[in-house]
């Protein structure tokens, strides 16, 4: 007789089809906070019958289905059992937490500790880092472990992606050094947490979905010699393997796709629309301009942590007359070769494929320095000078300056 479980986790949903204790199916997806969308995706790639038994866990996503509920720790002790495997503890890492299990000789839980709260060593955090250099979690496979791994700021997920994003955008680092630096530092918390469970020994479990890195693993091993580390085949879907063998006998029948999920219902306390208040703000707009042959012109730069800028501007009038704005990628002199290609097209659309003279180009922004090296440019200044200018040219009274960047926030005051 088959059997399903669900295990809905912080970042992804994921499905066992067991017979016994034999896997039939499984799946996983990110659900990204849309957890209807998640299970109509799985649930479309293999047809189980209605009615089938089927069991469902997670911390708080299990109330949210139609389905018989239970604890992951009894989903974890199934899944040992089932897969025959003696241990002395249990690391699950998962998107948003770790979790580690002490075990006594018979496979049953007897302890468990949980990671703190910060994410630098959590497999949503990695996601993160790599959306932020335009990779997916597939791109990890083609990272090789020659690459350099390197020492980077791990008091808290803050600090350390700050450190990612300035160490590439001053060419310090490639993005494969990140990954495989990131992988590293993961690695420890999850050997440091151990220690802190006191397992120095013995045999370890490792489950979830971050067990697919394989630089991670290996780091792992590595750091942690005294330990024998087993990754199963279930491992990225451990918890709903052990619900799916629970569900043979405590399952609830599975209602349809379209019932499976409870009526999702969020509510809010509201405050007062920002609308009403739209009086007290003052709105500085400027319509981009048109270039025009033969004038002389100014490039400015800001290369940021996650996006590039660039604009130029008439040096009679001030008018912006051509800009781009665009993600930096990891890579930010391939992120400004995109914004110049942008503006000139904007030149040759404005002046019919005429000339001009950009007698200046000024840059700003974290990768300002290999900015200028790259535009060959003495004109390098810090973001604090460029932004109490940029305020000062359209309100010279102003003295305080709040900016919102892609990696941090601004607070500067101004004393003419």
């Amino acid at each position: 007789m088959i059997s399903l479980g669900i295990n809905i986790g912080s970042s992804s949903l994921k499905l066992v089809l067991s017979e016994g204790d034999k896997v039939v199916w499984s799946a996983l997806t990110p659900h990204e906070g849309d957890f209807h969308a998640a299970v109509r995706k799985l649930m479309a790639e293999r047809d189980i019958p209605v009615g089938t038994k089927v069991l469902v866990t997670g911390n708080e996503g299990r109330y949210l289905f139609n389905a018989a509920g239970t604890l992951e720790p009894l989903c974890v002790e199934a899944a040992l059992r089932a897969s025959g495997i003696k241990a002395n503890a249990v690391a699950s890492m998962g998107g948003e937490d770790l979790v580690v299990y002490s075990l006594d000789g018979q496979g049953k839980i007897i302890n468990n500790f949980s990671g703190n709260k910060c994410a630098s060593g959590t497999g949503e955090f990695l996601k993160q880092q790599l959306g932020r250099m335009d990779m997916t979690l597939d791109d990890i496979a083609t990272v090789p472990e020659t690459a350099t791994v390197l020492s980077l700021s791990t008091r808290c997920s803050v600090f350390m992606k700050s450190d990612c994003t300035h160490r590439l955008n001053k060419s310090e680092a490639t993005k494969d050094d990140i990954v495989l630096s990131l992988s590293n530092v993961m690695a420890g918390k999850v050997v440091d947490f151990l220690k802190r469970a006191k397992v120095t020994g013995g045999r370890v479990v490792l489950t979830g979905g971050v067990t697919l890195n394989r630089h991670i693993v290996r780091f792992i091993r590595e750091r942690a010699p005294g330990i024998e580390f087993v990754v199963p085949e279930t491992a990225s879907v451990f918890e709903a393997y052990g619900a799916s063998v629970l569900a043979a006998s405590a399952g609830s029948p599975l209602p349809t796709a379209e019932n499976l999920l409870k009526p999702n219902v969020v509510r809010f306390d509201r405050l007062p629309d920002l609308k009403k208040w739209s009086g007290k703000v003052r709105f500085f707009e400027k319509s981009e301009g048109k270039v025009v042959t033969g004038r002389s012109y100014i490039l400015g730069v800001d290369g940021g942590s996650t996006t590039t800028k660039a604009c130029l501007l008439d040096s009679e009038t001030d008018e912006v007359v051509a800009s781009h704005y665009g993600r930096t990628h990891g890579d930010p002199v391939k992120a400004l070769k995109e914004c110049l290609a942008a503006i000139r097209d904007k030149i040759a659309a404005d002046t019919d494929g005429g000339s001009i003279t950009i007698k200046l180009a000024a840059t700003t922004g974290s990768s300002r320095e290999i900015l200028g090296v790259f535009l060959e440019t003495p004109g390098v200044y810090n973001e604090i000078i460029a932004h109490s200018v940029g305020t000062a040219y359209f309100d010279p009274g102003v003295e305080t300056i709040f900016e919102i960047g892609g990696q941090d926030a601004k607070y500067v005051l101004l004393k003419n």
